[in-house]
């Protein structure tokens, strides 16, 4: 019987120890360039976390249809503070060997963060942590990928302590607005609406509709038109015109690891606007 609670033990020892070591190691800079182990920031800080993993990161993924994300969860006190998530394309990933990524957390503007041939900036946390009180704040970053256990487990989290003093409202609201724009011109996971009118070829007309994430979740959309399909990651709120007699659209499913022909009628409402979750 003592032999085979030792054996058990070390079997789940064994398991623990494998499991340790899927996980990435996360250190905080200020700098995207070095990692020099900082764990406390202030406002006005720019913030990177420079995280390394024991094997290439493609070894970790299921590398198949769907498209390849990055998912930078920020949590304080428990709850979720906001979430950025970095597209990527398929084949670039498979074919790195890279073992590191550099995840923006509040990004300088003039700073480039390349990953699998992207440019990665922090458009969303900054407006978030605008609306945190003066004083110390614990910040923990969850990294994740429905490429990875379908974001079930995290490949990686680390915590550091951010000291907002006054007057951090103003200088965060204005890093985010300088950040988006400098992923609008220099980067490649995300476009502004302009932008992504353009590369859909939205012209305007009956035929326009302004779709709306009102699904409490981002969304997968891919725009077909013969043999062009171009991908478009939306978040909740986001919206996307699209043109009905452009082409036609597809939408990743999660649960079945597919792009599905959308096959529903957005109906616009006087404002132009159409929900993409029908309730």
């Amino acid at each position: 019987m003592k032999t085979r609670s030792i054996l058990a033990l070390c079997t789940i020892l064994v398991f623990a120890s494998l499991a340790h070591a899927q996980t990435g190691e996360v250190k905080f800079s200020t700098s995207a360039k070095a990692a020099d182990g900082s764990a406390e920031f202030n406002s006005g800080d720019f913030i990177y976390a420079h995280i390394a993993f024991p094997q290439a990161i493609s070894g970790m993924l299921t590398l198949n249809e769907r498209p390849v994300t990055l998912v930078a969860e920020f949590y304080s006190k428990g709850k979720m503070l906001e979430e950025d998530m970095f597209g990527f394309d398929a084949a670039a990933v498979r074919s790195s060997k890279q073992t590191s990524i550099v995840i923006p957390v509040v990004s300088d503007p003039v700073a480039d963060v390349p990953a699998f041939g992207k440019n990665l900036f922090s458009t969303r946390l900054p407006s978030e942590l605008a609306k945190l009180p003066e004083g110390r704040h614990e910040i923990e970053l969850q990294l994740k990928s429905y490429n990875f256990k379908d974001a079930t487990e995290v490949m990686a989290k680390g915590t550091f302590t951010l000291v907002i003093a006054g007057g951090a409202r103003a200088w965060y609201q204005k890093n985010g607005n300088e950040a988006f724009e400098a992923m609008a011109k220099r980067g490649v996971t995300s476009v502004n609406v302009s932008a992504r009118d353009a590369a859909m070829g939205v012209v305007g007309g009956t035929s326009v509709v302004t779709l709306v994430n009102n699904c409490g979740r981002s969304v997968w959309m891919r725009k077909a038109s013969g043999s062009d399909k171009t991908e478009y990651r939306l978040s909740p709120g986001q919206t996307m015109r699209y043109d009905r007699d452009g082409g036609y659209l597809e939408e990743w499913n999660f649960g079945t690891k597919r792009w599905t022909t959308v096959t529903k009628v957005w109906a616009p409402g006087p404002d132009g606007k159409a929900n993409i979750c029908q309730k």
